[in-house]
Order: structure tokens, then sequence, then C-alpha cells
């Protein structure tokens, strides 16, 4: 086996695992890569087909994946919804319970009462939710700060830690408070902009508003 096929085999392993990305900005990535690597294999052994095809496939991908970088193409919005026993929120939390147990294992709607709830949207689509509430003066605590595994790129996260205060109110408002019960949840929160207190304890990482 030459190198030329070992390129091959590569090229069909990076497209076939993109296709098992929940990500779509993974997805598009990898397949990139997948496209590019099997268009240089077309090149190579003559096969201008498969060239041709793969070169229009990596162009495509191209441009999505400028679409998705931050200020392009996408439109965000965040709407305020005003009780948890909403229909579409709480199916909404019931459909993605699962994958939100993996990120906050001990979150528990039931007991939340002053809380204010926030759709992330993304071109109108509900893509996120975020439940916060003012535990303090100065201090809001943020209780669930889901989004989607298909969205799942930060941009969302982004959007809400910019436009936060166009929904909720801000006045005295100086830090988040934010639970990191698992580590990629801490790692998100660390990139987020949020670090540990040493006075606190050791699961609550703070940010300034």
């Amino acid at each position: 086996m030459n190198w030329i096929e070992l390129l091959g085999y590569a090229a069909s392993v990076l497209v076939a695992v993109s296709l098992s990305m929940n990500s779509i900005a993974r997805l598009r990535f990898l397949n990139l890569l997948g496209s590019g690597a099997f268009a240089v294999y077309g090149l190579l052994v003559g096969a201008f087909p498969v060239l041709a095809v793969n070169a229009y496939i990596a162009v495509i991908n191209i441009i999505f994946l400028a679409r998705m970088q931050p200020g392009r193409s996408e439109a965000f919005e965040l709407l305020a919804l005003d009780r948890l026993e909403n229909r579409y929120l709480q199916r909404f939390l019931e459909f993605h319970g699962a994958d939100i147990a993996r990120f906050f294992p001990s979150f528990d709607v039931g007991p939340l009462q002053n809380v204010r709830i926030i759709l992330i949207l993304r071109d109108m689509l509900p893509v996120g939710v975020v439940l916060a509430e003012r535990t303090a003066d100065d201090t809001l605590t943020i209780h669930l700060d889901y989004v989607i595994p298909s969205h799942r790129d930060f941009r969302c996260a982004e959007y809400f830690y910019t436009a936060w205060d166009t929904v909720l109110e801000c006045e005295g408002v100086g830090f988040f408070r934010a639970r990191g019960e698992v580590e990629e949840h801490r790692k998100y929160l660390q990139r987020m902009g949020f670090c540990k207190r040493q006075e606190d304890a050791e699961e609550w990482f703070y940010r300034a508003a």
C-alpha cells in the first residue's frame, strides 16, 4: 500500500467520522478535510470526477463555515419567557433531559421560583435556554446554560453574555455565578471568562457582568 492509497483511506475515514458529529460546525470542518483530501486523491490518481465533486463539496463547506463565524449571516435573538410552566419550555427540558444531566447533574427545575427564563434563538430556531436568578444584590446565578448539540459552537453563549441585559434586569448586577459540576462544563465556563474565587466552594465560578 502506497501513500496515495493511504490518503484515500484517510479521506474516507474523515468523511465517515464527520457524519457522526452532533455539532454542525464540527461536521462541516471534518467534512471539509475529508472532501479536500478526496479532491487531492482524485487529482493524483487521475480520477477527475472524484476531484470535481469533492472540490465542489469542499467549497460548499468553506462557505458554510465562513457563515458560522461571529458577525456573519446568522441572526441571534434572546426571548424571555414568563413562566416555568410554559409547555414548550417543559417539553424542551424533557426532550434534552439526558444531555442536560451530563453537564448539570444536580439540576432540578422543581425548586426554582424566582428564576428568569431566556430562550436563545438562532435564525429564529430555539437552540438554547438559560435559567438565571438574582441571588444577591450584585450576583446573577446561572442555574442552567444549555445549547443543543448541533449548535454547540460557543456562538450562542457568546451572544447571550453580550446581550443578556436586553432581556434581564441588569441594574446593580456586577457578577454572574455558575456551578461547574463536571470537567467539560468547567472548561466551558473558563472559556466564557468565568474563574474560581478562592474563598468560595470549588465548583462555583464567577465572571464580571
